[in-house]
């Protein structure tokens, strides 16, 4: 056999093996983001539904002493709890950047930094500056600060509800 016909061989060979792989690693499916995880969705649907009837609650008692922050420290801590149970879990599951990420902005709408500031925009900061302090924000600022916080958990659930439907639609 002569050189130029091995060399051909070994060529289509080679592209044989080429293409196979390629073949082959276009059937397999790259992992971008995670699973779906219901108890995330729960977590997120619970921290919402708190939040909402807490809001609902708070407009009724407004400009009375009864919506001062004073009386309200255990929602907010109990809120703190829940949050901190939610971002453990997120941020265990691989490849959860984008549901860290809106998991830290339910937390910066709701208890913001942390402390109390005249600065923020959280739901707590208006409850606890001295405007809301004595008697609670007004139902204009409460019903706006309902609406951010259920857009940011709406979108870490629409997140977590298109997993769930790329994960039926992969069956």
């Amino acid at each position: 056999m002569d050189k130029t016909t091995v060399q051909q061989r070994r060529l289509i060979s080679l592209l044989s093996v080429i293409l196979v792989v390629l073949v082959l690693s276009s059937c397999v499916g790259v992992r971008l983001i995670s699973d779906y995880d219901e108890a995330t969705d729960k977590s997120l649907t619970a921290i919402q539904q708190k939040t909402d009837d807490f809001v609902a609650a708070l407009i009724k008692k407004a400009g009375t002493a009864d919506a001062a922050f004073d009386k309200h420290k255990d929602f907010y801590d109990d809120i703190d709890q829940q949050l901190r149970r939610l971002e453990f879990r997120v941020n265990s599951i691989p490849k959860n950047d984008k549901t860290i990420s809106l998991v830290k902005k339910i937390r910066l709408v709701i208890l913001g930094e942390g402390k109390c500031s005249d600065e923020g925009n959280s739901l707590r900061d208006m409850h606890c500056i001295a405007d809301g302090k004595e008697k609670g924000p007004s139902p204009m600022a409460l019903d706006i600060s309902r609406r951010n916080i259920n857009q940011t958990i709406s979108a870490a659930l629409s997140l977590e509800l298109a997993k769930k439907q790329g994960l039926e639609q992969n069956k």
